[in-house]
């Protein structure tokens, strides 16, 4: 989008004109071109007559300095770039006027330098001081040249000609063109000098290094403003073309041949129709060509557009170049009255903001003019904008998707529009070529009529007098004898002029008529019919052969076509087996991915398997546990009633009293030892409550484990629930990760120091008992570690040092219940291994499973959107060679009957010029008679002569002699006769001529209404097929992207649910986990209940062994 200006201004126009060069003083050349600095005048001097003042915006003789010419007429150019402006500088001129010069320089000398370096060298100098941490810039060049009316890209290796397209502003570009980034005014330079020497250059008598092509080397700037929005700055893009044109003179002047000739007319064709623009520019006309030539179209921005202009008319001073000057200077002065509204370029959404932005701070700064009722709405409409404001830069981008996609859709329909119309013109132009063949040929017959009329003319005044035709004119009728002038004589006039003529001449022959004369008149009567027949013959020949050649031409266009064609046809059959390979491969991917969805699927139902199975063994183990308990349970009640109703064993130490066990230091140490495992046990708890506060953000925590197997079984538990929610849920990082493996070591560590401790309490537990009782109580060995906390807390709760009522067992039984117990232990941990095992493999393989399904998953849609976009780009392809075969169809057709018509036309053409030889040649044979009756006639003549000799000779035969005579009087009268008849048939040829000229002449003007009418019909017919064919397209094209979208739902829907499926299938197995979790913990409670059920009935049965009954029966036994 661009941002207008406040107003129009013309195009500036400065005038530099050079002094005398040495080689033009040394051949006496004077200086006619004289500059009034003061008034901006131009004065040109004539040899003849008053001089020629033109006036213009600045004028500059050689006085001025390149840097004082630059600081004037282009740094403002400069300044309005860097604003946001497009500006344009060029040079016109002759060659040899210092336009190049003006324009480039000499890049080696720095005041020498022409406007592009300085403009370059003055935009980076600026750049430098505008960039800034919110304000920064980056700069392109480009360098293209118009050379043979063709476009080239100087800054490419590769010297092809390129297209010149329209973009969505009307403006036109060079489709292809390279445009580098440079950083720097040498990087610019370095891409400037490598397209100068690319440039096209020749000799000539102006100029030893003369331009023969236009160049446009193009500096764009792109303006980005972080100052309002850092994540979305305000972007604006500016250019300055600097343009060199070729030199504009006359052929003649240059003396160029062969190419050099052929460039300078390509030259002088690309400026006429510079000239026509500016022409119809200044009369205001509604359409302006700029489509006449490349240089006019790159250039309409800066002829009548939105760019700032300066041009600079070079000339010299020279009366020999006094043409050429007055030329330019006219020019300068047409161009001098354009008009341009130069605008600034800024992206849409920013130029909308800008306005925006501008709106919001004119009402805060008319804010304190105005009173408080208008104070609301003036805040509410400022909320609005800025509302409005946001709404743009939110929106931005998806507006620029539709924008490109408007731009390229509307692109192509333009590309499609220019190629019917460029088709369409060509065969309107061969219709041209036609229809001026037919006049050209009209043009002949005419000319030849009038040579033919000329020529009787001509032999009329030159074999007659003044005198002698006044006096065939008196003999005429009044309206025909008005006619003095020979030109405005008609056929029956030349022939009463002839016919007089053949009297007078039959007058003057009886009198002075010799046979030389005679022979000497057929001679070149008969050379002059000769030549006629010979330019007859001539002309028919070369229009024989024009015929030819254009046959030769139609025939070489159709053989180009059908090659064409037949290339058209190999490409689209190349296209069609990539088509049908790019289906076999997706359709093998797809087969692929199916196959991998299936052995996911096959995976995950081993896995669940495997899960069911480990489900089992559990289950298994739990129920072993069980009966092992109550087995324990069982054996350990039947010990403690043998031993109440048996014989007791005496639990005194040999040798020492049972109330005195041990002495009060012994005593005491045992007890800081408890107290410090009591202690110990405390600093655990406290620790695993920490961890447990850590990892409660992971889903799992430490339990408080009565045992050593339940700790570490409920350690695996946690672990493996932590890594299900960590596959399952989202990615953990790098950081957190350490952290937990930090916490599970210090969690391992606590369990190891755990075991440290219940093993110690457990040895002091059972020497407290040895000490106490003289030996180990069953339950404490049967138990082991399960039963070492409950008595550590009997221990810490103050047991009397007296309780010794409890029965023992032998020491055989507990060695057998410790090695069952050990041996279950054993198994127990190598369940929890195994199942540790399984469940890290299960988890492994889940994992493994579930990357695969996501690569799977990203395999699929990347590959689906590559089939997406190949086959979006195939539809396009064949859609296109679909329009393209059948428009050549139609071009096919259409020459096909043009070139019917052709043959047609050439072929009455060839009858009409065969029917004209034989007409000549009848003319010829006519001649050659009247050519052997006149030398007839001339040997009669001689004959008469002699005969006449011999009469003056013999008088006496006088009056044989005079019936002689009478005879060829009545001769001569029969052969005037002869050629007044032949007169009266040449006038009626003459006159059937002229009818049929007019019959021909009315026929083609039919044939030309007929042909216009039939164009227009056809041109109709035509866009309405073109535009029937492009809705069929259009709605083939949306059944298939329909039907593409249906398949897609359909494939995103079978994704969806094996995902379900897969997500059903993690849920059915979490489920199955806590459920597991939930009967550990159900165990463990019974653990716990069966231990506190077992200490109640040994508490009763202490009781009972306790009360004073006993005591007093044990003390009498």
């Amino acid at each position: 989008m661009v941002k207008a200006n406040s107003g129009a201004e013309n195009i500036r126009v400065v005038i530099r004109c050079r002094d005398i060069l040495p080689y033009e003083a040394e051949r006496g050349d004077k200086a006619l071109v004289r500059l009034d600095l003061a008034t901006n005048q131009v004065v040109v001097q004539h040899p003849i007559g008053d001089a020629d003042v033109f006036a213009f915006d600045a004028v500059y003789n050689n006085s001025f300095t390149q840097r004082d010419i630059f600081l004037q007429e282009v740094q403002p150019l400069a300044d309005a770039v860097l604003q946001g402006y497009n500006a344009t500088v060029f040079a016109y001129g002759q060659s040899g006027s210092g336009k190049t010069h003006t324009m480039t320089g000499k890049l080696s000398q720095r005041n020498m330098w022409g406007m592009m370096p300085q403009v370059v060298d003055y935009l980076f100098s600026e750049i430098k001081k505008l960039t800034s941490s919110t304000k920064t810039f980056k700069v392109k060049v480009s360098y293209v040249e118009l050379y043979n009316g063709k476009s080239r890209d100087l800054l490419s290796s590769k010297q092809v000609n390129l297209e010149i397209k329209q973009n969505t502003s009307k403006n036109f570009y060079v489709k292809g063109a390279e445009m580098p980034e440079v950083t720097s005014f040498e990087d610019a330079i370095k891409w400037f000098n490598a397209g100068t020497e690319r440039r096209q250059t020749a000799s000539t008598d102006l100029n030893d290094t003369s331009s023969r092509s236009h160049s446009l080397f193009t500096v764009q700037i792109e303006h980005f403003d972080f100052e309002n929005d850092p994540s979305s700055p305000i972007v604006m893009t500016s250019k300055i073309n600097v343009v060199d044109l070729a030199g504009s003179e006359k052929l003649s002047k240059t003396n160029a041949t062969g190419e050099t000739a052929k460039e300078g007319c390509n030259i002088n064709l690309s400026l006429s129709a510079l000239a026509t623009v500016i022409d119809t520019i200044v009369k205001g006309a509604k359409h302006i060509p700029y489509r006449g030539s490349p240089l006019t179209m790159l250039l309409k921005d800066s002829l009548g557009g939105n760019a700032k202009t300066v041009m600079f008319a070079n000339v010299g001073p020279s009366d020999k170049n006094l043409s050429e000057t007055i030329s330019t200077l006219r020019f300068a002065l047409r161009a001098k009255q354009i008009e341009n509204k130069p605008i600034k370029n800024m992206d849409p959404k920013d130029a909308r903001i800008q306005d925006l932005m501008e709106q919001i701070e004119d009402l805060k700064k008319r804010l304190g003019n105005v009173d408080l009722n208008v104070e609301d709405s003036l805040r509410q409409r400022i909320e609005e904008l800025e509302v409005e404001n946001s709404d743009l830069r939110g929106g931005s981008e998806k507006n620029s998707i539709e924008l490109e996609e408007r731009n390229r859709f509307l692109l192509a329909q333009i590309e499609e529009k220019e190629k019917e119309v460029v088709e369409r013109q060509h065969e309107i132009r061969k219709e041209m070529e036609r229809r001026e063949l037919v006049e050209s040929n009209l043009s002949n017959e005419s000319s030849r009529l009038r040579d033919l009329r000329l020529a009787n003319v001509n032999f009329l005044k030159r074999v007659c007098t003044d005198e002698q035709l006044e006096q065939i004119r008196m003999h005429m009728s009044p309206d025909k004898a008005a006619k003095k002038k020979s030109d405005e004589w008609d056929v029956k006039e030349i022939g009463f002029y002839l016919h007089g003529f053949a009297e007078q001449y039959e007058q003057w022959r009886k009198v002075t008529y010799t046979q030389e004369d005679m022979e000497k008149y057929a001679r070149r009567a008969m050379a002059e019919l000769e030549r006629q027949t010979q330019r007859q013959l001539n002309d028919a020949a070369h229009a024989k052969e024009d015929l030819q050649r254009q046959r030769d031409e139609e025939a070489a266009r159709r053989t180009a076509e059908q090659g064409a064609t037949s290339q058209l046809k190999v490409d689209l059959n190349a296209l069609r087996e990539e088509n049908v390979k790019l289906r076999e491969k997706i359709e093998r991917d797809q087969e692929k991915i199916k196959v991998k969805l299936a052995k996911a699927k096959d995976e995950i139902k081993a896995l669940q398997d495997q899960v069911e199975s480990a489900k089992s063994k559990v289950t298994e183990k739990e129920r072993e546990v069980k009966r092992l308990r109550l087995m324990l349970e069982e054996q350990g009640g039947a010990s403690i009633v043998s031993a109440a109703g048996g014989p007791r064993r005496s639990l005194s130490v040999p040798g020492q009293d049972p109330t005195e066990w041990g002495n009060g230091g012994e005593r005491a140490a045992i007890m800081r030892e408890l107290e410090a495992a009591r202690h110990a046990k405390s600093v655990l708890e406290n620790r695993i409550k920490e961890t447990n506060v850590s990892l409660r953000r992971f889903g799992i925590c430490i339990a408080d484990p009565q045992s050593l197997e339940g700790a570490e079984a409920t350690t695996a538990n946690e672990v493996q629930a932590f890594v299900l929610a960590a596959t399952e849920e989202e990615p953990v990082d790098g950081d957190v990760v350490a952290q937990l493996q930090q916490q599970l070591r210090t969690k391992q560590r606590l369990a190891e120091l755990m075991h440290q401790h219940q093993m110690r309490l457990n040895d002091m537990i059972c020497k407290y008992e040895l000490l106490k009782t003289g030996h180990v109580t069953a339950y404490s060995a049967a138990t082991g570690s399960a039963a070492a906390g409950a008595v550590s807390a009997g221990v810490a709760q103050g047991i009397p040092a007296d309780m010794n009522g409890i029965g023992g067992i032998d020491e055989a039984t507990a060695n057998q219940v410790r090695e069952l117990l050990q041996r279950k232990e054993d198994q127990m941990e190598a369940m929890r291994l195994e199942k540790d095992q399984a469940c890290d493999k299960l988890v492994k393989k889940l994992n493994k499973s579930e990357r695969k399904l996501r690569e799977l998953e990203s395999m699929l849609e990347e590959e689906r959107t590559q089939f997406t976009e190949e086959k979006a780009e195939m539809t396009k392809e064949v859609a296109e060679l679909q329009s393209y075969n059948q428009q050549l169809a139609l071009e096919l057709e259409n020459a096909r009957s043009q070139l019917e018509f052709v043959k047609a036309e050439m072929a009455s053409a060839v009858r009409a010029k065969e029917s004209e030889v034989d007409y000549y040649k009848t003319q010829v044979e006519e001649a050659n008679q009247r050519l052997d009756d006149i030398r007839n006639t001339a040997a009669e003549f001689e004959e008469q002569r002699k005969s006449y000799q011999r009469l003056q000779e013999q008088v006496a035969r006088t009056e044989d002699a005079l019936a002689i005579k009478n005879e060829e009087l009545e001769s001569n009268r029969q052969m005037v006769q002869w050629s007044n008849r032949q007169l009266e048939k040449e006038k009626q040829k003459n006159d059937e001529l002229e009818q049929a000229l007019q019959d021909k002449q009315l026929e083609l003007r039919q044939q030309e209404q007929n042909f216009h009418a039939e164009m227009a019909d056809r041109l109709n017919a035509l866009a309405a097929s073109n535009n029937r064919r492009l809705a069929e397209n259009a709605a083939q094209c949306e059944e298939r992207i329909n039907e593409e979208r249906m398949k897609e739902k359909a494939l995103q829907k079978k994704i969806k649910n094996a995902k379900t499926t897969a997500s059903k299938a993690a849920q059915r197995y979490d489920e199955m986990i806590l459920e597991n979790e939930a009967l550990l913990s159900k165990l463990e409670e019974l653990k716990v209940t069966s231990m506190k059920m077992y200490l109640e009935r040994q508490e009763s049965q202490r009781e009972q062994d306790y009360r004073p009954g006993n005591t007093i029966r044990s003390r009498g036994l």
